[in-house]
């Protein structure tokens, strides 16, 4: 079993499952059929008693890559799954993302614990910025002003300047020299060990560039591996799987609320915010607050989405075996082996090609603002405002009808694929102020990463030698 189970399951509770068994009774037409009935009529007895456990259990599953394109593959493009609508037509997607969007406490398929959220987890007002309405109903956007105060301080000209410095190619070569060392075929200890490898590079790599975090400072960077990685704390933030992870103690969880305060003073120490300034640009927001954030956002997304983009990219696992395809046959190193390491261009589109065939954020949402009508099941139902709709971006980037016959197949040269990946919650860099805040980095560090790694690992297999 390997180290880091998410998002395939939830830190750990879902593993070895039969899918096929699991997948069965949720395709059945019925299902789709009451829950689209039931999201026409939230306000029926039976909506509001059956709707929230299909939101819960269901939308932990479809974490799993298949699902969700299995499910279009029964019902068509337009379907009902986790207590969401979910409309597939790529450009329905494309105009979903290039448009505000009104949200709730979901992430993607699964349901969110507000309780749990960073700073009301303390009593405090509602920072997370995957919950937070591009416009909020007062007509002030709590999004853009602590969006911007984020990327304020922490993405900015200093977060470029030490992606590009000594330190960091420091790691680097660390990371190369990991892999020689240790054994990196798929599911071995490059990508399992949480202290070297692919793991041990990424805490200290993003938190020296995100946050000028000494990577040598071995305490600030155990604690901080310990609660992202060790305990996965992103399973923390789930409605009722958090609540029931700390009660039991399970994974460490226990304790895992004073782990994430000592988190955040860390954060909030570090040399990024040194200069922290409260304004009301920003909303108010105070230091501690966006240390706080950042304790989620560097959990669920920042060590999260390069990791399982590496984990593709190097070889850790296959593809997923989408159904009727032969997508799990491919192997993505042997693209990776014929590259030209000094190309970063060719490098950014093969990682591009990776994350089509295998997105590492699956899905986003959006509540409706109003009444719309769409096909489900064969007939046109009208939704009310307030509807959740799902925002699948795996399913744009296996949309055949946009990317032709070749969907399934790997091509890292296929047309468009730039301008128009849904990878980092955008159309390619098009979107209505959600896109990635982190996408630059984290495809730069990616590409000097197969740049590099690559390399030793050409001169340690001469037969890869060009």
């Amino acid at each position: 079993m390997r180290s880091v189970l998410w998002p395939e399951d939830l830190g750990g509770i879902i593993v070895n499952l039969n899918l096929d068994t699991i997948f069965s009774p949720l395709m059945n037409p019925a299902l789709n059929e009451f829950q689209a009935w039931a999201l026409e009529n939230p306000e029926e007895g039976l909506s509001k008693t059956m709707l929230p456990a299909i939101a819960l259990i269901e939308g932990l599953i479809a974490n799993e890559p298949t699902y969700l394109p299995a499910k279009r593959l029964a019902f068509g493009n337009n379907f009902c799954c986790a207590g969401q609508v979910v409309m597939g037509e790529f450009a329905t997607l494309e105009e979903a993302l290039t448009s505000p969007q009104a949200r709730g406490w979901r992430l993607g398929t699964s349901v969110l614990d507000p309780d749990l959220s960073p700073n009301q987890d303390v009593g405090g007002r509602n920072l997370f910025l995957l919950s937070l309405s591009d416009r909020e109903p007062d007509g002030s956007s709590n999004h853009a002003a602590f969006r911007s105060c984020m990327q304020k301080y922490l993405f900015n000209s200093a977060t470029t300047d030490r992606q590009e410095d000594e330190t960091s190619r420091r790691l680097l070569d660390r990371l190369a020299a990991d892999y020689i060392e240790m054994p990196h075929g798929a599911g071995e200890t490059f990508f399992t060990d949480v202290r070297r490898g692919w793991m041990g590079f990424l805490v200290p790599y993003l938190h020296y560039v995100i946050f000028g975090i000494n990577p040598d400072d071995k305490s600030a960077i155990e604690l901080l591996t310990d609660l992202h990685y060790i305990r996965q704390s992103p399973a923390h933030y789930f409605a009722v799987a958090g609540s029931l992870l700390q009660s039991l103690n399970l994974f460490g969880h226990g304790d895992l609320s004073a782990l994430i305060e000592r988190a955040a003073t860390i954060y909030e120490n570090s040399p990024a915010l040194a200069d922290f300034e409260v304004s009301s640009e920003n909303n108010g927001m105070t230091r501690r607050e966006l240390a706080k954030l950042m304790t989620a956002i560097m959990g669920i997304a920042g060590l999260q989405g390069p990791l399982h983009l590496g984990y593709t990219a190097m070889g850790y696992r296959p593809l997923p075996a989408y159904k009727g395809t032969q997508t799990a046959q491919i192997n993505p190193t042997d693209f990776w082996d014929d590259l030209d390491l000094d190309d970063r261009q060719s490098i950014e589109l093969f990682l591009l090609e990776c994350g089509r065939l295998w997105a590492p954020v699956s899905a986003t949402h959006r509540v409706a603002t109003e009444p719309f009508t769409a096909t489900v099941g064969g007939k046109q139902r009208t939704f009310p405002a307030g509807t959740k709709v799902l925002i699948p971006l795996s399913l744009g980037l296996l949309d055949g009808s946009f990317w032709g016959s070749t969907v399934y197949e790997f091509n890292a040269k296929r047309e468009n694929l730039c301008p128009y990946h849904m990878g980092f919650h955008a159309v390619g860099d098009r979107s209505a102020g959600r896109i990635c805040p982190a996408k630059d980095i984290a495809l730069k560090m990616l590409v000097d990463v197969i740049s590099t790694v690559g390399k030793v690992r050409r001169s340690s297999a001469p037969n890869l030698q060009q």
